[in-house]
């Protein structure tokens, strides 16, 4: 016996979905040739003054506010530097009057050998004193005349003494005159601030400075 065997039809494959409807386009903007408004843009400038004042006017009062900033700052230092000398005006009188009477002998003296002499006497005194500004101000910065003093120690040590010998017996007087016009200088100095410890200016007039 013969068997036939039939196999069945395969089904037809299903229709593929429809493709999904756009999305609608944004409108165009007729004034910009059809981009899209995004707003107005935000000016990079910075907003112009409305003081009312030119751009002159304006550095001119810039320029007065920095000066006085300035002077404020300046007189601001200068209390510091009184308020801590004043705390050390019996060292800054030792200080000063040994100075003084150092360069007053050494201008006494009235020949070489004798000015020669004489710096070799003053030389240990001139280090003693020397030692004293560092107990004036150990950090540095707060006194206003520590270095005036140091200068004038070291002048009186070498440079005044040797310009002075050199001047003597009809020699070059040059350069006495230079150490002599550095000395009276920076004497005026000094002088002027032991006036402003003692009287109490520009802090508080009239009060005298209190000694430790």
């Amino acid at each position: 016996m013969t068997v036939v065997v039939g196999c069945a039809k395969e089904a037809p494959p299903a229709p593929a979905p429809a493709p999904a409807a756009p999305a609608p386009a944004a409108p165009a903007n007729a004034a910009d040739g059809g981009a899209t408004d995004a707003g107005p843009k935000k000016s990079k400038l910075a907003p112009a003054p409305t003081d009312g004042l030119s751009l002159a006017e304006r550095m001119e009062r810039r320029k007065a506010s920095d000066a006085k900033l300035a002077a404020q700052l300046a007189a601001d230092e200068l209390q510091r530097l009184l308020d801590y000398d004043r705390t050390k005006v019996k060292l800054h009188e030792q200080v000063f009057t040994f100075i003084k009477k150092t360069r007053a002998a050494l201008d006494a003296a009235k020949t070489k050998a004798a000015v020669e002499s004489l710096q070799q006497k003053q030389a240990k005194a001139i280090v003693a004193t020397g030692k004293k500004l560092q107990t004036i101000d150990p950090k540095g910065g707060n006194s206003n005349v520590v270095t005036d003093y140091d200068v004038m120690l070291n002048s009186l040590a070498n440079d005044y003494p040797e310009a002075l010998a050199a001047s003597l017996d009809g020699g070059d007087k040059q350069g006495i005159t230079e150490q002599r016009a550095e000395l009276d200088r920076r004497t005026k100095k000094i002088d002027d601030w032991m006036k402003q410890l003692k009287t109490g200016k520009p802090g508080k007039p009239g009060k005298p400075a209190k000694r430790k």
